[in-house]
């Protein structure tokens, strides 16, 4: 493809929903880590070094999760490392279970000139492929597990006859 045709291309799409194109595209997340992050930086070679009271955006992909689907049971894993069961909350609102919470730095005192860990409050919903009520779900925190399951509840198919006319 031409050069002068490809920025052609990129203008028009520039301009199409007034310039938000590729932040629609892209994963909000990955694009602004991708146009940020610059490894290994110290505090004498980045001006936009993290301060411990600077505001950190949230992250959509924390906690990370894992859905487990059985023909009888569910289970989903949420991964929280390094906090504790009182720093979690969890709810459920039809098929929706959310996890919030914060995560505090382990060292507030310190500066922070490099850092991949998230800190900061945190909320993550999950769509459940069921719809249960939240007594139907049982919860217990292991080793930085946050593990959520239920027990699927099918109701036997009962066949129903049809009549000839």
């Amino acid at each position: 493809m031409d050069i002068e045709k490809l920025k052609q291309w990129m203008e028009i799409a520039q301009n199409m929903q007034g310039g938000e194109f590729w932040n629609n595209i892209f994963d909000q997340d990955f694009a602004r880590q991708m146009l940020d992050e610059q490894p290994f930086k110290t505090s004498s070679s980045s001006s936009k070094s993290q301060d411990s009271n600077e505001k950190q955006t949230p992250n959509s992909k924390f906690p990370i999760i894992e859905l487990l689907e059985g023909d009888n049971e569910v289970n989903i894993i949420i991964e929280l490392p390094g906090l504790k069961r009182e720093e979690i909350e969890l709810g459920l609102a039809g098929d929706i279970l959310t996890v919030k919470g914060i995560n505090n730095p382990i060292y507030p005192h310190l500066k922070r000139t490099y850092s991949e860990r998230f800190t900061g409050q945190f909320q993550r919903q999950i769509k459940l492929p069921d719809t249960i009520s939240p007594n139907q779900l049982s919860a217990r925190y292991w080793n930085g597990l946050l593990i959520v399951s239920y027990t699927r509840a099918y109701s036997k198919v009962e066949v129903i006859p049809i009549d000839n006319e």
